[in-house]
């Protein structure tokens, strides 16, 4: 439980039900007007009206056992059974603790303690001598805080109920696959107020969907924009989830589950902080040698520094057919030095064909020296110096360099006469001035 000082007026606003706020605001007059005794019972009587509105809701949402609870109470109101009442308020704090699990264990105990408290101040009958018991007023204060910190303030499901409710969430084809649309979805729910617990075992979930479940898809992007959610919703608590746990998940991880690992990094970058040295030089391992067609994204792990070195190993022995689509905005130096290592040493039309279209439609992240070779490798090349792309090709590459101010015609013309191939540089020769009709 949290001990710091909270203003009283403060821990006021922090109840969530309009209609226990009521009897907690009474509770707080009587405790800065010396009322001590008064102060006990008014916030005993909240904590009651509180975890009855709680099992209201619950049942007005579906849920049976809170249904069988209204039920309970509305025939002890209706036969005016104080025997009965007193008996459901006697085993209300047992009802929140355990079958609906509004508060903890350690929180239970501190409500049962304002429990025994008000019934000291309120019933004459358990004092010995006739003696009244005063509270004192830092105890007052304690109970006020305590009651409002475990449960006022919290929303009526925290326990597996918020967890299953938050699971359905996700798995709804309506969840939104963005992390702000996330929060807004997150953000009245039981994830607004969230007890450290749940908010460890819904990431743990999530961790878990990716990890051991390997998710992909739509699946994928809700769980995604969860994640990302929760990290900004409750970043410490989501640290202290992922530093506990994540380390020993990703050593259960078997060899043919390790791409699963990759795609959660991909997802949560951060997270490699909390990995160990042995996890991660056996991450690094992995994409040093990582097997084909699992798909993975190698545009992440080039751009991600930690695993950069092992994913430059791997792009410079990767077929063509691994590289070819991964790459959105631009491709690295090492994936074009590849391809263009692929081209010059093709063995069919086909590969010549498809290395070649990669190149034309990414040339503008070639550099100089890569042009080079480019050009080296086309000459050395039989299959693609017969390509109908070829021509083309050096066409548009020579006029995106000039206008790139890389290499002007006249440098890029002696380039292709110095690998033999004079015959382009003349059939891309420009108009001269003079040519130009008007």
């Amino acid at each position: 439980m949290d001990t710091s000082l909270i203003d009283l007026d403060v821990l006021v606003e922090k109840c969530r039900d309009d209609r226990v706020k009521v009897f907690l605001v009474e509770a707080v007059n009587c405790y800065k007007s010396g009322a001590y005794r008064a102060a006990v019972v008014g916030t005993w009587i909240a904590v009651c009206f509180d975890v009855i509105e709680k099992l209201r809701e619950l049942a007005l949402s579906g849920d049976a056992e809170a249904e069988k609870q209204v039920e309970e109470l509305e025939a002890i109101r209706k036969a005016a059974d104080p025997v009965r009442a007193l008996r459901f308020e006697k085993e209300i704090l047992t009802l929140a603790c355990g079958k609906f699990e509004f508060i903890s264990h350690l929180e239970a105990i501190d409500l049962q303690r304002l429990q025994e408290d008000r019934n000291r101040c309120a019933h004459p009958s358990l004092l010995p001598d006739e003696q009244a018991y005063t509270p004192p007023a830092e105890l007052a204060r304690a109970h006020i805080h305590a009651a409002v910190v475990n449960l006022l303030q919290h929303a009526p499901a925290q326990g597996k109920y918020a967890l299953e409710r938050l699971v359905r969430e996700i798995d709804s084809e309506y969840f939104p696959t963005e992390k702000t649309l996330a929060i807004k979805a997150f953000s009245s729910g039981p994830l607004h107020r969230p007890r450290e617990s749940l908010v460890r075992n819904f990431v743990l979930v999530l961790v878990k969907r990716f990890l051991q479940d390997g998710i992909s898809g739509k699946p994928k992007f809700r769980a995604t924009a969860a994640l990302n959610a929760v990290s900004e919703m409750h970043p410490l608590l989501y640290a202290a989830a992922l530093q506990t746990k994540l380390q020993t998940m990703f050593r259960q991880l078997d060899d043919s589950e390790l791409h699963r690992a990759i795609v959660f990094l991909e997802v949560a970058p951060d997270s490699w902080r909390y990995l160990r040295d042995d996890v991660r030089v056996r991450l690094q391992a992995f994409v040093q040698k990582l097997p084909p067609n699992l798909g993975l994204d190698f545009e992440f792990m080039l751009g991600f520094e930690p695993l950069r070195r092992a994913a430059e190993g791997r792009v410079s022995v990767a077929e063509k057919s691994e590289l070819i689509g991964q790459f959105y905005l631009e491709i690295p130096t090492k994936v074009g030095d590849r391809m263009i290592g692929l081209l010059s040493n093709s063995t069919s039309d086909r590969d010549a064909e498809d290395l070649l279209l990669f190149l034309r439609q990414n040339s503008m992240d070639l550099n100089v020296t890569q042009i080079r070779d480019l050009v080296a490798g086309l000459a050395k090349n039989a299959f693609a110096m017969k390509s109908p792309q070829l021509g083309p090709f050096l066409g548009e590459l020579r006029s995106e360099l000039r206008a790139r101010d890389v290499l002007s015609s006249e440098e890029f013309s002696a380039l292709l006469a110095e690998h033999g191939l004079s015959l382009f540089a003349q059939t891309m020769s420009e108009p001269q001035e003079d040519d130009i009709p008007f």
